[in-house]
């Protein structure tokens, strides 16, 4: 499915070929988890383990809750943990306008009410779903326990009649007067293998996953593209760089585990709005950072024990009340 939004930073790599199933259904790929119905509309969601605080999975854009299989099982054997799908995604049905921030953050708190998943929560935002977690413990403050952040975006650039930059440098009539979608944005080639780093997902979920993708690209529809989610993620990503600016940790002692694949920002970076996430390690005087070597951008998936270490830290520092730089990975 080819997007007019792009993060820049993704990559594709050849990757072992798996074959399209043939006359797949959704009966022959049910939801590993419950279909949770939030007023009219389901969305998946797939919960394991026990314990708290409760772990929830966010995955990036046009990514599933599978793509977390090499880290949920492990992180279900110390404390409760959440993957589910947004709207328009996987199983989940589609909403009035998906992956808008205000959508995405009152579905998940919708789908965690009527699941009876109890808080506090610890948030994990993969590549966009950053800022869908920052937006949702800025809207929830007291049902947050903590926030981490796995390579989350950084850089997410658009094109608009031949004029490339970063989604916040446009106008918001920038951004409508690219829809709608002229006739020579197309969809491209149906999927047909799933590439790297989905080649690390068992055979059986590279099929599944193949078939969510093929779904994905069937009910693509240009016509029906419009602006709502450009003009959402740009308000969003204007929000938090003006808290940022405005106030040194504006998080407070709220923990903050920061996963990326470079090291941390220097003090420019911070300062620019020529990148997104030089400024999350800043978020909290409780904060840590910790570097992916070598990662590819789905850290979850390149180096999962990267991601469980974190995640064990920071379940860690919630249940002891204590600061994150108390903890050590095991």
């Amino acid at each position: 499915m080819q997007h007019t939004l792009a993060l820049l930073i993704l990559l594709l790599i050849p990757a072992q070929v798996v074959p399209v199933p043939a006359a797949a259904t959704a009966y022959q790929y049910p939801p590993p988890g419950r279909m949770i119905d939030i007023g009219g509309r389901r969305l998946h969601l797939n919960c394991s383990g026990k314990g708290s605080p409760t772990v929830i999975l966010v995955a990036g854009g046009s990514a599933f809750s599978i793509d977390w299989a090499l880290v949920q099982p492990r992180v279900a054997t110390t404390t409760r943990v959440c993957s589910y799908d947004r709207a328009g995604l996987a199983w989940s049905d589609s909403g009035p306008a998906d992956e808008t921030v205000e959508q995405t953050i009152n579905d998940l708190h919708a789908v965690l009410r009527a699941a009876k998943e109890k808080g506090p929560y610890v948030l994990v935002g993969a590549s966009i779903g950053g800022i869908f977690i920052r937006a949702y413990q800025q809207a929830f403050p007291k049902e947050v326990a903590g926030l981490v952040f796995a390579n989350s975006a950084n850089r997410v650039g658009k094109i608009v009649k031949d004029k490339g930059a970063l989604l916040w440098e446009f106008t918001e009539g920038e951004l409508r007067s690219a829809y709608p979608l002229p006739p020579t944005v197309v969809n491209g080639p149906m999927p047909t293998q799933e590439r790297a780093p989905f080649d690390r997902l068992s055979p059986e979920l590279r099929a599944v996953r193949l078939w969510l993708d093929v779904r994905l690209w069937e009910k693509w529809d240009r016509a029906k593209a419009g602006p709502e989610a450009d003009l959402s993620w740009r308000k969003e990503f204007l929000r938090e760089f003006e808290e940022t600016d405005a106030k040194e940790y504006p998080l407070g002692r709220l923990p903050v585990l920061v996963l990326s694949s470079g090291p941390i920002a220097t003090e420019s970076e911070r300062r620019s709005r020529d990148v997104a996430a030089a400024r999350l390690d800043f978020l909290s005087s409780n904060s840590a950072h910790v570097t992916a070597e070598g990662s590819g951008h789905e850290i979850h998936l390149f180096q999962p024990d990267v991601v469980v270490e974190g995640l064990t830290r920071m379940v860690e520092a919630v249940r002891k009340q204590v600061p994150l730089s108390k903890t050590s990975p095991k």
